[in-house]
């Protein structure tokens, strides 16, 4: 299944935060839970790789930079779209009149 994002129409600096309407906020969803799932895909891969490791190996220690790098990309691309990361797939956008909240796999949001 193909996901459409043409209704994307800004991308957020980091260092800036944005006030969506319900309606932008919940154009956002699509776009939330494939950056989401991906994420947790590859978390899911990187923390399968390290069970079956040592804790102290070189190994280890290279995958956990993995785990870093891709969390971290991921709250990037959730700043970007301006929202606001709260934990793994847990997402904060502020609102108009409110804060919505947005958590992976959800396709609504709730008050926040």
């Amino acid at each position: 299944m193909e996901t459409n994002f043409e209704h994307i129409r800004q991308i957020t600096p980091l260092n800036q935060t944005r006030t969506f309407s319900h309606e932008e906020a919940l154009e956002l969803i699509p776009l939330l839970q494939h950056i989401s799932a991906k994420t947790k895909r590859e978390l899911n891969v990187l923390n399968s790789q390290l069970s079956f490791l040592k804790t102290n190996s070189e190994k280890a220690q290279q995958i956990q930079e993995k785990v870093n790098h891709t969390l971290q990309k991921w709250s990037d691309h959730v700043r970007r779209l301006g929202a606001i990361p709260v934990s793994l797939c847990k997402v904060r956008i502020p609102g108009e009149e409110s804060q919505y909240l947005w958590e992976y796999p959800e396709n609504r949001l709730f008050m926040h």
